[in-house]
């Protein structure tokens, strides 16, 4: 799924939820869910990894990320293509 499709399935499964969060409840989600990963990562750097499922927890954050995104009117993909051409012009070698 391209970035733009999962933004688009994310707004519509939101909408179509009884759940709903505030713009501060949001970012107090992807905010803990970037905790998550980051206890993971931990887990695994003291050899605990057993206990650990990373792509579960980058899962969460893009969740909340397209979350967030979609409540800010961002698009994701324009977004990320922006990042790309700024790191290519700063950091790869051609």
């Amino acid at each position: 799924m391209e970035i733009r499709e999962a933004q688009k399935w994310v707004k519509d499964a939101w909408s179509r939820s009884p759940k709903r969060m505030s713009q501060l409840v949001e970012l107090a989600t992807f905010i803990e869910e970037c905790g998550e990963l980051g206890e993971a990562i931990r887990k695994i750097e003291h050899g605990k990894d057993k206990e650990v499922d990373l792509e579960k927890e980058m899962g969460d954050i893009l969740l909340s990320l397209l979350t967030l995104a979609i409540r800010y009117d961002v698009d994701l993909q324009n977004a990320f293509d922006r990042t790309v051409e700024s790191v290519k012009k700063k950091y790869i070698v051609r």
